[in-house]
């Protein structure tokens, strides 16, 4: 149940839901950029990288199957970024439950606070992506801190209560949107942010692997460009707006 839809105006709804669309788009944009540049791994989708972990366990090595560390430290470092991101949103309050006669914010503050902290991250990133000559070692300091951001977009977003959405790994929107019409309580809007978010995650990681391709060096500067426009606008538009 969306929990912002009972009492907000369809403006700011539209507005969050516009959000979401970006989010998953830069996260479409970092997937590319990490599995084309660090050996098929992936920093986000954590389900492939479990079935990458099982190809290790099997006995395939690279060249033909990933490099077994860099499967771990995404794992890892994704899971320690989902942690993260419960102490943040339980210090601002995210730990409060919302009863049914409750206002529930759109936005909440605690939000973007925790989308701040994985900006950092992810600024971490590219500073380390634009100076470091490529290795191992660089190598699993970009997957962890790509992914650390990633575990805390998941949950930030996750916060939100919105449902069948996921900015990070789309497995559920995408089970939701092949459901069908008769799944969606609210056809109109439900099937826009559906369909917004997966098709802006596809876009994203076309735009990276473009971007990779053609201006290599800048290539992470886009996604953190658009996570921070998407702090701004949720703190100027939705913070102080009770849904």
């Amino acid at each position: 149940m969306d929990l912002a839809v009972a009492h907000a105006r369809p403006a700011l709804l539209a507005v969050r839901d516009w959000l979401l669309v970006a989010l998953a788009f830069s996260s479409g944009i970092y997937e590319a950029i990490c599995y084309l540049s660090f050996g098929k791994v992936f920093t986000a989708a954590q389900t492939g990288n479990l079935v990458l972990l099982g190809v290790v366990a099997g006995g395939t090595r690279p060249p033909f199957g990933p490099n077994p560390v860099s499967v771990v430290v995404s794992l890892v470092a994704f899971v320690v970024g989902a942690w993260l991101a419960v102490r943040i949103l339980k210090a601002f309050n995210g730990d409060d439950e919302v009863d049914d006669e409750d206002v529930f914010q759109v936005w909440p503050r605690r939000v973007s606070i925790a989308l701040g902290v994985a900006l950092a991250l992810q600024v971490g990133f590219l500073a380390v992506w634009m100076e470091t000559s490529p290795s191992n070692k660089a190598t699993y300091i970009l997957l962890g801190m790509n992914a650390l951001a990633m575990g805390l977009q998941m949950n930030a977003v996750r916060s939100l209560h919105v449902p069948a959405i996921s900015t990070v790994a789309a497995t559920a929107t995408f089970i939701s949107w092949a459901s069908g019409p008769s799944t969606w309580p609210h056809k109109g809007p439900w099937a826009r942010r559906l369909t917004g978010v997966l098709v802006s995650m596809v876009l994203g990681a076309v735009v990276g692997t473009w971007m990779l391709g053609h201006i290599h060096t800048y290539a992470p500067i886009l996604p953190a460009l658009v996570i921070a426009v998407v702090i701004v606008i949720a703190s100027v538009t939705l913070d102080q707006d009770r849904a």
